[in-house]
């Protein structure tokens, strides 16, 4: 049986690569997992997607950086909360959900090119022109930034939806079940005063 192998309630999981680039395209951040010295380490990150790799970005002189620079341990996690499910009995509450556990490799790359193209996925996946727009980090940032590449060895994806699923007994009990949904979206921008106060709402966040 392979890590990544969904056990419990299997008819939820899913192993489509297509389906996986495309939750990794529509989540905020994963939690990258490793072991050092004995621990566990389960750090958040923001991610980029390029092609079939994943990368991470962090400080050349972090522990995270010289633990990942060359790992073959490496465990990716993600989910996307899409509501709360209240069914009659507690037993039966849920959450509708989508999540994935990928398991791989690290390493880290000296490319430049593919440095500022991962870079510039990780920005523009949320906001189309924010990349182009900003500043490019100057030589002693660079110096300071390293990139990640991680290689997928296998992932699985899981899901659920719909409504509480109760039992025959609970049906006619006086209880309200349903579903509370939780929605994750950008709201209006708030403007920095003190540096930003008279430059104009770029396009590329007007539309949020």
């Amino acid at each position: 049986m392979k890590k990544s192998e969904v056990r419990r309630k299997k008819e939820r999981a899913s192993y489509d690569k297509n389906e996986l680039f495309t939750f990794l395209n529509n989540t905020f951040f994963l939690t990258v997992s490793f072991l050092q010295d004995g621990t566990i380490f389960s750090i958040p990150m923001l991610h980029a997607v390029v092609k079939d790799k994943i990368y991470l970005h962090a400080a050349v002189g972090s522990r995270f950086t010289k633990e990942l620079e060359d790992c073959n341990n490496v465990t990716l996690s993600g989910t996307n909360v899409h509501g709360l499910v209240l069914a009659k009995s507690l037993f039966n509450s849920s959450m509708n959900y989508e999540s994935a556990v990928i398991f791989g490799s690290t390493k880290r790359i000296e490319d430049e090119d593919l440095m500022y193209i991962a870079f510039e996925n990780m920005v523009d996946r949320f906001f189309k022109g924010r990349f182009e727009d900003a500043r490019k980090p100057s030589k002693n940032e660079w110096l300071q930034t390293a990139m990640l590449e991680f290689t997928i060895d296998e992932f699985s994806l899981k899901k659920r939806t719909g409504m509480p699923k109760e039992e025959e007994g609970d049906i006619t009990l006086s209880i309200w079940s349903g579903v509370v949904p939780v929605e994750t979206k950008f709201i209006k921008p708030e403007v920095d005063l003190e540096h930003s106060a008279d430059i104009e709402l770029p396009e590329y966040l007007k539309s949020l």
